[in-house]
């Protein structure tokens, strides 16, 4: 992995001792997400940060599946998910008061963002992709900082010391995910203090370096040994449909959709991941209904 590489996601181990880690950078990937709405900055900013740690985070847990991180606030921010799936393929999208997050400073923070903490909650799902049970989480805004509210998310759910550095650099985000593995014994508390400190201490150029190159990483952890695996490619995937699209209609009801058609003549649904619009006209909205009554299937997002 050189300076050039694009978008990058690759797990390593510290040699002899029970640490390992993952780094991710997501460029093209984040730019994507980012253009497919006008996000203020500030929201862009920490958008980005979620995106890098969630990544992070269903590298860490290798989980087959959908990793959804979401906040729901009463904020600026109403609604902010970003959705990891196997690949690792992203999507993201949020929901803000446009005037009141143009009013916050461009390096805002989470907390700024989703308001009251009483009233904000951020929750990370697990949806398995062979189906099965779900698994959530919730995370407390009790930190300005998305790194370190996954920090506390995996200290407290999967009981693993971990140390998150996340880096956004306008559509650019960098990050690096150090773990003691529940293996660990005393003999590793040496390494694992090295390592977590010089992430701790690192600067935002030391980061994105380690996450863009092999050189940057050895540069951060120079008393150790690491063991780089093979990297991934991350991409933005939006995965919606027009069958989709027609199944959340119908889930709308008739109703709604006679009244959309009365309206502008036509159903328009925006995809709010990805902003790609899909048109129905009244004989194509209509036929989503059977017209013995009976319920269409709907197609599981």
């Amino acid at each position: 992995m050189s300076d050039g590489a694009g978008d990058s996601l690759s797990r390593f181990v510290v040699e002899g001792a029970a640490v390992r880690g993952a780094r991710v950078r997501l460029a093209s990937t984040s730019a994507a997400i980012l253009g497919a709405h006008p996000y203020p900055p500030a929201l862009a900013r920490v958008l980005a940060e979620v995106c890098g740690a969630a990544t992070l985070l269903a590298a860490a847990l290798k989980f087959d599946g959908s990793l959804i991180v979401q906040l729901v606030g009463a904020g600026p921010v109403r609604l902010l998910v970003v959705e990891c799936n196997p690949g690792p393929a992203l999507r993201a999208m949020a929901q803000w008061d446009e005037a009141r997050v143009r009013a916050l400073p461009d390096h805002a923070t989470l907390d700024a963002l989703a308001g009251d903490a009483g009233a904000a909650r951020l929750s990370i799902t697990l949806d398995p992709r062979e189906g099965g049970p779900m698994y959530q989480g919730i995370v407390t805004l009790e930190s300005a900082s998305v790194a370190t509210m996954i920090e506390h998310y995996l200290a407290a759910s999967e009981q693993v010391a971990s140390r998150l550095a996340l880096v956004a650099n306008g559509a650019e985000v960098s990050g690096l995910l150090l773990q003691r593995m529940p293996s660990s014994q005393p003999a590793d508390d040496l390494t694992w203090a090295r390592v977590s400190r010089a992430l701790g201490d690192a600067g935002a150029d030391a980061v994105a370096a380690a996450a863009r190159s092999n050189e940057g990483l050895a540069a951060l952890f120079p008393d150790d040994d690491l063991r780089i695996f093979t990297p991934v490619e991350p991409r933005f995937e939006c995965g919606c449909s027009r069958q989709r699209v027609g199944g959340a209609l119908r889930v709308a009801g008739r109703a709604e959709i006679e009244e959309a058609l009365a309206a502008d003549g036509q159903v328009e649904v925006v995809c709010e991941f990805c902003a790609r619009r899909y048109l129905f006209t009244p004989d194509e909205a209509r036929a989503l209904f059977p017209a013995d009554g009976a319920a269409a299937p709907v197609t599981r997002h």
